[in-house]
């Protein structure tokens, strides 16, 4: 066993004792089953954070756990027979919790648990099936051991494995999202509404949970009062805010039971254990699957953004060059003109034939015209500017909607694309070389003149300087 290993067994068995000792303040007689069980979440989410081989750490933290159990109960005496029960549940405990990481790993996945509404109800049915296996194993222990009488096995084991399964549906999320905690306030005003979130709830439980307990044993309505402050925080915040709001609803709710108060304090009965069980049960699956609900509907709109955004892109994207294609290049370079009209800007269309391609596709194939068109995008990508529209609007035809400095013009537009193919030609072994013929129609911001038209006469300008070259 590695050095880092070691320190993670030793860190999951501190915390599983110590939390679990805690735990036995809601523990009925006697003492082994107790209505909330935080150690089952903390192995849980160690096993699917660090993985199966951390499984000592649980048995060491069960058998501690269960030796001082034992040792409170019996006058401070220790037997051969309780180190044998600590033994024993030990080994529901350690299955429990490997069986259940299993599951929610193979069925769910450790990331996606609380993505999404479904997911986050798929988790908590496999904790609920594996938190089975600890109860029975372990009352089923106690019975045949003489400590837990054949008429108190069901309330022990009810309270066992509802224990089990609020330790899960608490504690395990904490440790889950926690690195999700890490981004919720990145902005002042966010950090602001989630203290404000926190707030309420906290005085709302405080005030719901430590009131005196009621007489007649009919819980009053108002315990559902800091619900709406949970649901409040599940749809502005991530799921990890969730379960840290969950936590800190039920740690009250179970101090303020253990010291008799609130709506199911007073007399500590099956039933009263049972009626928290239910209630943080039930508020803690509400509140996470909303939250997942709410986290998965808008990952899904971002990512249907970003693939609008992707098809839109590739929409007006040439494949083989990476400018923009016809209809990109119409789009965008009439957006610019308007622009420029409306700022004054001086600006030209400049229309671009590149020469010799067809002879290329029937001598060398269409692999080396291809290239050649590849390098001609190249060459006009290096002389115009990024705030330039550049598209291949035909097979060997490109055209560029330029702003123009104050000393630029038609002809320094072209001496630059001109040095630029030479530079580019005299590079190149074995020569592909490249050769445009340009035509260039600055554009009268004070004209109204559309962007079809300016096209048609920078591509006339263009054929007509062609034709006085040949």
């Amino acid at each position: 066993m590695t050095a880092d290993r070691w320190v993670r067994v030793i860190i999951l068995a501190a915390g599983y004792t110590l939390t679990g000792i805690v735990g036995l303040s809601l523990a009925i007689p006697p003492g082994y089953a107790t209505a909330v069980w935080p150690p089952s979440g903390i192995a849980l989410a160690a096993l699917l954070l660090w993985g199966p081989r951390v499984w000592p750490g649980i048995a060491i933290g069960a058998v501690l756990v269960n030796v001082a159990v034992a040792f409170s109960t019996a006058g401070g005496e220790f037997s051969g027979l309780s180190v044998v029960i600590a033994l024993s549940i030990a080994v529901g405990s350690t299955v429990q919790a490997l069986a259940c990481a299993a599951a929610i790993q193979r069925w769910v996945g450790v990331s996606q648990v609380f993505e999404a509404g479904p997911a986050t109800l798929l988790y908590t049915g496999i904790a609920a099936v594996a938190c089975l296996v600890a109860s029975s194993w372990g009352v089923a222990t106690l019975n045949v051991a003489g400590v837990v009488q054949a008429d108190q096995f069901l309330d022990s084991w009810q309270t066992w494995w509802l224990g089990d399964l609020i330790g899960i549906l608490v504690f395990a999320p904490v440790f889950l999202t926690w690195r999700q905690s890490l981004h919720i306030g990145h902005r002042r005003w966010r950090l602001g509404e989630l203290g404000v979130a926190f707030a309420l709830l906290t005085v709302t439980t405080l005030v719901v949970f430590f009131a005196p307990a009621p007489g007649d044993g009919v819980a009053s309505p108002l315990t559902f009062l800091p619900l709406p402050a949970l649901v409040w925080i599940a749809f502005r915040f991530r799921p990890s805010g969730v379960a840290i709001a969950v936590a800190l609803l039920s740690l009250i709710a179970i101090a303020a039971t253990a010291n008799g108060s609130g709506p199911f304090g007073g007399e500590r009965t099956s039933q009263s254990l049972l009626a928290l069980q239910a209630f943080i049960g039930l508020t803690s699956v509400m509140a996470l699957t909303l939250a997942a609900a709410v986290s998965g509907r808008r990952q899904s709109e971002h990512a249907l953004r970003n693939y609008s955004v992707e098809m839109e892109q590739l929409a007006l994207t040439d494949e083989l060059t990476g400018l923009k294609n016809r209809r990109g290049f119409l789009v965008l370079a009439d957006q610019a003109l308007r622009m420029s009209r409306r700022t004054r800007a001086k600006c030209a269309l400049v229309f671009i034939d590149l020469d010799g391609l067809k002879r290329v596709n029937d001598t060398r194939g269409h692999a080396a015209g291809d290239a050649l068109i590849a390098d001609a995008a190249g060459v006009l990508g290096r002389v115009f500017r990024e705030s330039d529209v550049v598209g291949r609007v035909g097979g060997d035809e490109f055209a560029v909607f330029a702003l123009l400095d104050d000393h630029d013009g038609a002809t320094a537009v072209s001496g630059r694309l001109q040095a630029e193919i030479e530079r580019f030609n005299s590079q190149v072994v074995p020569t592909l070389r490249v050769a445009m013929s340009v035509g260039i129609e600055e554009i009268n911001c004070a004209a109204d003149t559309p962007l079809d038209v300016l096209l048609s006469r920078a591509d006339r300008a263009m054929y007509e300087r062609k034709r006085r070259r040949a």
